[in-house]
């Protein structure tokens, strides 16, 4: 499955938002270690459950605030977590 992520920060504090996924949130010192983060963080959410159908890049690119970048969260179900 896609989802889409809202990622902001900078310098050495990065955090990424998945909104179709309440409460699911990834962290790094860098962009890319956020988003890392975050798949890791989305795989561990959904496991082995029912996975909320996701929202249409558009409507998440809507809940961005100034600054923010929407990046792709693709989750794989046994991703061996």
């Amino acid at each position: 499955m896609l989802y889409y992520g809202i990622l902001d920060g900078s310098g050495e504090v990065w955090g990424v938002r998945i909104p179709d996924l309440p409460g699911c949130h990834g962290g790094g010192a860098t962009a890319a270690a956020a988003i890392a983060d975050a798949l890791t963080a989305a795989a561990e959410w959904i496991g082995d459950g029912e996975a909320p159908q996701p929202r249409p890049m558009v409507e998440v690119v809507a809940l961005a605030e100034a600054g923010d970048v929407v990046v792709m969260v693709p989750v794989q179900r046994d991703a061996g977590l």
